[in-house]
């Protein structure tokens, strides 16, 4: 066979197909139109026995809820058929949740975690608080060492004066041992001793009440000594026995001058001793202090996670709560789309719950016929599946604004558009055989 023949074959066929699939579409076309009846066939005559008012077209609504899945899974169960009554709350279909119960464990186990992290956070916290307290009574001791030093050193400066006066009053003895006495310095001697004498009673009373220090009681005692051997050698003038012993007290004074100098060295080097403590005391706080904020920090930041943690529980069960999707409504099951096995995604539509006692029309009315159409007024309805039977229906609601133009102006002269306004007719549904999507035919029955 040649390339022409062979073309020509081809086309031939092409011409027969082409042919076969016009007629197949003449074929549809007419039983199409011929099977159908159209709204416009429909003699409104037939079913009103008098045309006493308004006719207008419309189809049935209802109040209609889609039951969507919100987690993905397999139906595990299905509660309801179509046509079943059902009850606000009533099971219609649960989705496995096996997934699920493991993600809650899951979470489960991570606020457990999360809350033992925050009670060992807290335990620290608590430890940190205590090291903060420790370390001011450190600084506490400290400070009361430094007091303590301080007054160690006034009273060795004390000791030195005192070393002193005594040193100088020997020294002065000493002196008038070697010189001899007048009367006035016998008397000056004996007004000296009398005084030092009534101090060291008055002394000797308070060191036994503990008022003052031994060593404060020593040092006067001291002090009358000299003041006694003064006078006495102010009376009976300086031997040599006396003016040795002069020289003896002078020494030892000069000694007890030198002492209470180191005395003063010692307290001071407390005083400083006391200091640096302080100072490592207060570093100490400063350190407590910042360990915790540190553990403070940390109590915040693992609350956040048991808030977290809890947060992510919460989510899974709330998509627990989700497995069993119940009726949202009292209604009518009037679509189920799932069966026991399938699987369903999330969003996924598994059926429609219709409340059949609420049933209305929207109809629209031109605003030329608007006059015969008032709220509450009665409506006789009738549908095509019971041609036979009327229903009522009254006029609930005429909106305030026009729908759309039903008709539009022409260029002629004193022509205008002509605009619709939506008028809802709720009916009488008692026996529930009135369904969404039915045509209906209303009448406005004239008001007498």
């Amino acid at each position: 066979m040649s390339i022409k023949e062979l073309f020509k074959q081809k086309r031939v066929r092409s011409i027969s197909i082409t042919a076969g699939l016009l007629v197949l579409v003449l074929v549809v076309m007419y039983f199409g139109f011929n099977g159908t009846t159209s709204a416009s066939n429909i003699n409104v005559d037939k079913l009103f026995n008098e045309r006493d008012g308004l006719v207008a077209q419309g189809v049935i609504e209802t109040k209609e809820i889609n039951i969507n899945s919100k987690v993905p899974g397999r139906v595990k169960k299905v509660y309801v058929e179509e046509g079943q009554e059902v009850k606000q709350g009533d099971p219609l279909i649960e989705i496995s949740s096996d997934e699920l119960q493991a993600k809650k464990q899951q979470a489960e186990a991570a606020v457990a975690q999360a809350e033992a992290a925050l009670t060992a956070a807290k335990e620290l916290h608590e430890q940190a608080k205590a090291g903060v307290d420790a370390a001011k009574g450190l600084v506490e001791q400290a400070q009361a060492g430094i007091s303590a030093s301080e007054g160690k050193v006034n009273e060795a400066q004390a000791g030195v004066k005192a070393s002193e006066k005594q040193y100088q009053a020997a020294l002065a003895v000493k002196q008038k041992a070697e010189k001899g006495a007048r009367e006035q310095e016998i008397a000056k001697a004996q007004t000296a001793y009398d005084l030092m004498k009534a101090s060291y009673d008055r002394i000797v009373v308070l060191e036994e009440k503990g008022a003052v220090s031994k060593q404060k009681l020593d040092e006067i005692a001291a002090q009358l000594k000299v003041a006694e051997e003064t006078l006495s050698m102010a009376k009976e003038g300086a031997t040599t026995e006396d003016k040795l012993a002069a020289t003896a007290t002078s020494e030892q004074a000069a000694a007890g001058v030198e002492a209470s100098k180191t005395r003063v060295g010692q307290a001071e080097a407390g005083v400083t001793a006391s200091r640096a403590q302080l100072t490592q005391a207060m570093a100490g706080v400063d350190s407590a202090n910042a360990l915790l904020l540190q553990a403070a920090a940390g109590v915040e930041a693992k609350e956040g996670l048991v808030q977290q943690a809890k947060g992510a529980l919460a989510e899974v069960q709330a998509y627990l709560n989700e497995v069993v999707i119940k009726a949202p409504m009292d209604g009518t099951v009037t679509t189920l789309n799932s069966k026991e096995g399938e699987l369903v995604s999330t969003g996924t539509q598994i059926g429609i719950v219709s409340n059949l006692k609420d049933t209305w029309v929207q109809v629209s009315v031109k605003e030329t016929e608007l006059a015969q159409v008032k709220e509450g007024q009665s409506v006789l309805v009738k549908v095509l599946a019971y041609q036979n039977q009327a229903f009522n229906g009254t006029v609930t609601t005429i909106n305030a604004q026009p729908s759309f133009a039903v008709k539009r102006a022409t260029n002629e002269n004193g022509d205008f558009d002509i605009v619709s306004f939506g008028v809802k007719v709720q009916l009488d549904n008692p026996d529930q055989i009135l369904r969404p999507g039915m045509s209906a035919y209303l009448q406005f029955t004239e008001e007498e």
